[in-house]
């Protein structure tokens, strides 16, 4: 007797009572899924406009409390009517009523995946409180994420069609005379489509870029016009680099390894322009003389 009464410890006790407690609460997962199964066959057959009279006479329930539980009914009760326990839902099984009621807000394929890589069923309350809050973030990153690539592709092309816009519009083949001001005007345009593939094409291969001739100019305003649009192609490579780095810095986080490989292909882009940059227009070479 003085042996059972050793063993009978308030460590033991608390540890059956939590026990009860939890069992407890399984059963009432299941007993509101069997209640919302039997309301929404209740309702079924009730006029419209008595349904809400009918609840508090007949059982004693808000319409908010029906609707709750016919919701658990509507999404876990699949788990409870497969006998055997082999729907995707079994581990709701394992749930309380309230870790039932705080994954309501999940939607069905997000929750089985919450519920597989999370043991909920062992939570406390406030844990799994967290543990949905801390998803929520993760998720709400993940679309800034997003968006911010987004902008950063764009921005990206900015920075290509700023640079091919400048190329096309300042590029002419070395052996094109210099024209009057009319027959310059009417070829540039022909001039220019010719050249852009082959001007964006340099650039991404790294190869040299061809020597130019700049048709005359004889517009007073020129100096301030080009001026202008280097300082509008400069803001938008500003801009495109500060969501480069956004990006970078974001991926960091994420998954180093893809942050590296796309820090490595912005360094090649941001080589090729510095390097193309450094000297502009590149110095007239002499025609090649064809044998």
């Amino acid at each position: 007797m003085n042996d059972l009464s050793t063993e009978r410890t308030p460590l033991v006790i608390a540890a059956e009572i939590n026990m009860i407690t939890q069992q407890t609460r399984k059963i009432l997962l299941a007993s509101a899924v069997e209640i919302g199964r039997r309301l929404k066959e209740a309702k079924s057959m009730i006029n419209h406009g008595e349904w809400e009279k009918w609840l508090e006479e007949s059982v004693s329930y808000s319409l908010s409390t029906a609707r709750r539980l016919m919701q658990l009914y509507e999404e876990y009760g699949a788990s409870f009517l497969d006998e055997l326990g082999l729907s995707n839902h079994a581990p709701v099984r394992d749930l309380t009523y309230t870790q039932a009621l705080l994954l309501l807000g999940l939607p069905e394929d997000e929750r089985e995946e919450f519920l597989a890589q999370n043991d909920v069923a062992g939570m406390t309350k406030l844990e799994l409180q967290q543990a949905l809050k801390d998803r929520d973030l993760a998720k709400q990153k993940s679309e800034e994420i997003q968006q911010e690539n987004k902008a950063l592709k764009k921005g990206l092309e900015g920075i290509n069609s700023a640079i091919s816009s400048l190329m096309v519009q300042s590029v002419l083949p070395e052996n094109v005379q210099r024209e009057s001001p009319a027959a310059g005007a009417s070829s540039s345009v022909s001039s220019a489509s010719t050249t852009s593939t082959t001007s964006t094409t340099s650039l991404q291969s790294n190869a040299p870029l061809p020597t130019h001739n700049l048709k005359t100019e004889i517009d007073p305003n020129a100096p301030a016009k080009y001026a202008e649009r280097c300082d509008t192609c400069r803001a938008t490579i500003s801009t495109a680099f500060f969501e480069l780095t956004t990006a970078l810095t974001n991926l960091h986080y994420l998954d180093e390894e893809l942050k590296e490989k796309k820090r490595k292909e912005a360094q090649k882009l941001l080589e090729t322009i510095a390097e193309t940059i450094k000297v502009w227009p590149p110095p007239k070479k002499p025609l090649k003389v064809m044998r």
